[in-house]
């Protein structure tokens, strides 16, 4: 199975409505749907069998949702995160006990807010905004809410993307963004510390595509890559998810500043409606 995958359901109005045109005239059939942001809804979305949904674990903007008193090293006294990743792994490094025991209660408040809204007939599923369910505390976290709270995970992502089908792909070698060869190595390097946890579980995980060309996921690029990654998933006996970011909005249609919201200038790149577009453009059979 092959999942195209749409982060940030949930940021505002628009993005979500932007999201929902990709089901109806795209390949679209995944979303991923942040609990905290204030615009949840999964009417439209929980009536689509087609579309699998999966909880966009956020502790990096927006509100926590547990007491902010209990959370107080990632949450200001008003419940605002105070960290991105990068913050929050060096408090893996340093404070990891403390870090690991006030995540557990702010995941937990998320987790058991989407299974109350989830309905009992869809599956669970896992990924976070940008990727820190990857640090390894955040994962440890992670799995003893699962395990305590007993909720069967259907699927958790990876992003961790394997090699080969880009490095089959030299005329794609200097379209490479040097920030997200970083970050794919170093969620490459997080997965080396997570992987027991998902293989004690048996966890259910996917063929990752996403980190090296997020932001410019354009129809070409997809393309020419995803042969690739079938073989590799034929290989394996494994799905493939492909995460796309197709939910643009203009300038004012949501409230930065009194939101918490701190990914100001990636939510309105003009990459985001080059994402819009492809998932628009593409079809199951146009990419196999």
């Amino acid at each position: 199975m092959i999942y195209f995958c749409a982060d940030d359901y949930g940021l505002c109005d628009s993005a979500n409505i932007h999201i929902q045109q990709c089901i109806e005239e795209g390949v679209l059939n995944k979303v991923s749907v942040f609990p905290n942001l204030g615009k949840v809804d999964l009417s439209k979305l929980s009536d689509n069998n087609s579309v699998r949904l999966s909880l966009h674990l956020n502790l990096v903007e927006g509100k926590c949702m547990a007491k902010a008193d209990e959370v107080s090293l990632i949450a200001h006294k008003n419940g605002n995160f105070k960290y991105t990743f990068g913050g929050l792994f060096k408090l893996c490094l340093f404070h990891r006990k403390e870090l690991e025991a006030q995540l557990y209660k702010e995941i937990k408040a998320q987790v058991l807010f989407w299974k109350n809204i989830l309905p009992e007939s869809v599956p669970f599923c896992v990924d976070s905004h940008q990727h820190t369910h990857m640090i390894p505390a955040v994962f440890k976290a992670l799995v003893k809410v699962l395990d305590d709270e007993k909720i069967a995970l259907e699927y958790i992502r990876i992003p961790s993307e394997p090699l080969v089908p880009f490095i089959k792909k030299p005329s794609l070698y200097f379209t490479y963004n040097m920030v997200n060869i970083i970050k794919q190595w170093l969620l490459k390097l997080l997965w080396l510390c997570n992987q027991k946890y998902v293989k004690k579980n048996k966890i259910p995980t996917a063929n990752f595509f996403g980190i090296l060309f997020s932001g410019k996921m354009d129809e070409n690029r997809v393309k020419k890559l995803l042969p690739g990654y079938i073989k590799r998933a034929q290989k394996n006996g494994m799905d493939i998810e492909i995460l796309f970011h197709p939910g643009y909005i203009e300038k004012n249609e949501i409230d930065f500043k009194n939101n918490n919201i701190v990914f100001e200038k990636f939510y309105l790149s003009d990459n985001r409606k080059t994402e819009f577009d492809s998932v628009i453009k593409l079809s199951e059979r146009s990419v196999l």
